[in-house]
């Protein structure tokens, strides 16, 4: 006699085991899929960035362009081979921003080849967009605004809210500061590093470090957490607090740069001032990707 609860029971194994295998056949498909499109979209997109043309106009943009307001500009160069690189360099940026903005392409891995250069542009037309949004196209190169990241110093690390800079410039502070006669001043200065596992051995033992999160506002805007019992100070508010941080313990600086920029900037202030400081390698991101402690910042 057939028994058929087992029967059905047996089916029903095996429509689910049908079902999963199908569902993960489906997902690495998908995956595949997401893979190649993405490789398609930055292929094309290093293409035209790497270009004669392109460059040709990025560079007379940086090297060449010497009005300061979109009036001058459009006495000097409607309609000329400077309105066209004006066009050119700054939708590209844009559309970039725009792939950013529909999550078609990760902000991180684009800009740690374009983002010096983004920078660079966009520092020396801002004014001239600012105008031209005024008087021609209100959003004018909004989505090169939004993909510029909140840090910058991430990208040419003598910017930032206190730094002054000419990107790609000849001249540029810390090489004025190389031809100083100050032997104090050092290039490249060594920032000591703390690796997450080395950190995470040193937690909740005697001695343990001081955490300093110095990301960017934006960022703990969208990753509103933090190391355990870090001290959260904004960057550039460092200096101005130093008497709020202990001389006697190690002092961790962590932040969400892709080389760490900001942490070892705050560390080398924080060394210069008696301190013993060191960055967190790889930073914020790292820590959260091997699923190590975290509190919510309240």
């Amino acid at each position: 006699m057939v028994n058929w609860a087992m029967v059905t029971g047996v089916a029903t194994i095996l429509s689910t085991f049908a079902y999963i295998v199908t569902a993960l056949y489906i997902r690495a498909e998908l995956t595949a899929l997401d893979k190649e499109r993405y490789l398609t979209v930055t292929s094309e997109l290093f293409s035209v960035w790497q270009s004669q043309e392109f460059m040709v106009s990025q560079f007379w943009l940086l090297h060449k362009m010497n009005d300061t307001t979109w009036q001058s500009f459009v006495e000097s160069h409607r309609g000329d081979t400077g309105e066209i690189a004006f066009h050119r360099v700054g939708s590209f940026y844009d559309r970039v921003g725009t792939l950013v903005r529909l999550k078609m392409i990760d902000a991180n891995e684009i800009l740690s080849t374009i983002g010096p250069h983004a920078i660079a542009v966009w520092h020396k037309i801002e004014p001239l967009v600012i105008e031209a949004r005024r008087i021609e196209n209100s959003v004018l190169f909004d989505d090169f605004e939004a993909l510029l990241p909140s840090c910058m110093e991430c990208y040419v690390p003598t910017m930032g809210k206190k730094g002054k800079v000419n990107p790609f410039s000849l001249e540029q502070p810390v090489m004025m500061a190389a031809h100083s006669h100050d032997k104090s001043i050092e290039l490249k200065p060594v920032i000591p590093k703390t690796t997450i596992q080395e950190l995470k051995k040193m937690l909740g033992h005697e001695g343990e470090p001081v955490l300093l999160d110095v990301r960017q506002a934006g960022n703990i805007t969208k990753d509103p957490r933090k190391l355990p019992g870090a001290i959260i100070i904004p960057p550039e508010d460092v200096e101005m607090r130093l008497s709020e941080l202990p001389k006697d313990r190690h002092i961790v600086a962590y932040c969400a740069c892709p080389n760490d920029g900001t942490s070892s900037a705050v560390a080398k202030l924080l060394n210069a001032n008696g301190y013993k400081a060191s960055a967190l390698a790889k930073g914020y991101d790292a820590w959260v990707a091997a699923h190590y402690p975290l509190e919510n910042i309240s």
